[in-house]
């Protein structure tokens, strides 16, 4: 017999690897449980915009709503905040994926394209079917309430072209005009009011952000010298942007901070989530002014500044998520079972509560404003609106599933078996050194 060469039997070894070895590697569990608890975030805060404009009105007409809103209770939807907890979590998880899936970088960035535009396109056609059904009740609900910015959304043209535009295009590679992405685009956006789906304005962050994960991963590849180049100068570049959220999740990915025990005191993680709240939910009243000279500062050098509340936002919720996930109370509550299961409905929750509020809720709210008051109209609105919206999510992570398993068999046909053996050598070598560590 001839001897194999190392390639050869790498290649053997691997083709006995478990698929999902060769697919992905593992979630760590409770990131998961952060992903769909800021998912409520962002509902809550919609629905609430919606029927309880009150708790996000930067001067509340009622004591009550003026105490939740400067208080750490508007945390619980600030749904802005959530979306930057996003991207840092998706730094984090993408650098870890695209680790080991290296070898055809095209071909990784159409496997990203297919997973987030295959629910971004659905979302759109379940959102225009409800609009052709309902027609607009937002418009008269807004009306009815007073609330000018609810009856201002879902302003979308019912075509065909214009479903396939915002489900696509806009959604992954244009952006919308007035909102964090790609400036330079800003002649080709359209206004996020009207988009059919308004949740959509972040996937094209989304998208680019995976593309430079992706750029970082390679530059590590090459050298280490070259990728914390690439990290310095990117991190300063984006300084001002959403995208400054992904190379904090990168960071993290690369000290492997969510995957080791944590630390011995945990004063440090404490401080970190307290002053990241505290930096966002302070936001709407007050910024630091080095925060708005450095977003409005004239220069080709930075990414074009976004608004300062939302930079503030941005730099809040990196600090959050740094302590949630070093803080040992915080790991062991999100990794319950239970929470970890809701929360794979994270994405179909962001993408289909939208048409459900403007449609469904509104709808409901108008039909009984004419019967109850229209406080306990807003109410039940608001209720229904929110129970429909986890439901409807049961079904339509049929297709947030068929997405995933699509790109991940696309992205399975690029893994280079040599590549998957040093990284299953790292990952027991790894797991040997935490279970030789003292437990925490």
């Amino acid at each position: 017999m001839h001897a194999r060469s190392p390639e050869q039997a790498a290649i053997s070894s691997a083709s006995q690897l478990p698929v999902s070895l060769l697919a992905a590697p593992a979630r760590i569990a409770y990131l998961e449980s952060i992903r769909g608890l800021a998912a409520i975030q962002v509902l809550l805060l919609h629905f609430f915009f919606a029927f309880v404009p009150d708790l996000l009105a930067t001067t509340p007409s009622s004591a009550l709503a003026a105490a939740i809103h400067r208080s750490p209770l508007y945390f619980l939807y600030d749904g802005y905040s959530a979306v930057y907890i996003f991207f840092c979590l998706s730094g984090y998880v993408l650098t870890r994926s695209f680790e080991r899936q290296l070898d055809q970088p095209p071909v990784q960035i159409l496997a990203r394209a297919i997973r987030l535009g295959l629910p971004a396109l659905a979302a759109t056609v379940v959102a225009a079917s409800l609009m052709l059904i309902i027609g607009r009740a937002n418009v008269e609900a807004g009306r009815l309430m007073g609330n000018a910015w609810f009856s201002q959304q879902w302003n979308a043209d019912l075509s065909v072209l214009s479903i396939v535009r915002d489900g696509t295009i806009n959604a992954l590679f244009l952006g919308y005009s007035n909102m964090p992405g790609v400036a330079f685009l800003a002649p080709w956006q359209q206004t996020i009011e009207q988009s059919f789906v308004t949740p959509l304005w972040t996937l094209s962050i989304e998208f680019y952000g995976s593309v430079a994960i992706l750029f970082l991963c390679l530059c590590a590849r090459r050298s280490r010298h070259l990728r914390w180049t690439a990290v310095v100068l990117g991190t300063l570049f984006t300084i001002r942007s959403a995208y400054i959220c992904f190379f904090v999740g990168h960071l993290l990915a690369v000290v492997h901070r969510a995957e080791r025990p944590v630390s011995k005191h945990q004063l440090l993680p404490m401080a970190l989530v307290v002053s990241g709240v505290a930096c966002c939910v302070v936001t709407d009243l007050w910024q630091p002014g080095w925060l708005i000279t450095l977003c409005s500062y004239k220069t080709y050098w930075l990414f074009p500044g976004q608004l300062p509340p939302m930079q503030q936002k941005a730099f809040g919720a990196a600090l959050v998520l740094a302590g949630i996930i070093d803080l040992r109370v915080c790991r062991n509550f999100l990794s319950k079972p239970w929470l970890v299961a809701y929360s794979r409905l994270s994405f179909p929750i962001y993408l289909i509560h939208w048409p459900i509020m403007c449609g469904l809720a509104a709808t409901v709210f108008v039909y009984l404003s004419k019967i109850v008051s229209i406080h306990l109209a807003q109410m039940c609105a608001l209720t229904l609106g929110i129970a429909a919206s986890a439901a409807a999510s049961v079904v339509f992570a049929a297709v947030d599933r068929y997405a995933l398993g699509l790109s991940s068999r696309l992205r399975r046909r690029t893994v280079n078996p040599a590549t998957i053996m040093q990284h299953a050598g790292i990952a027991k070598a790894s797991r040997m050194g935490a279970a030789a560590s003292p437990r925490q």
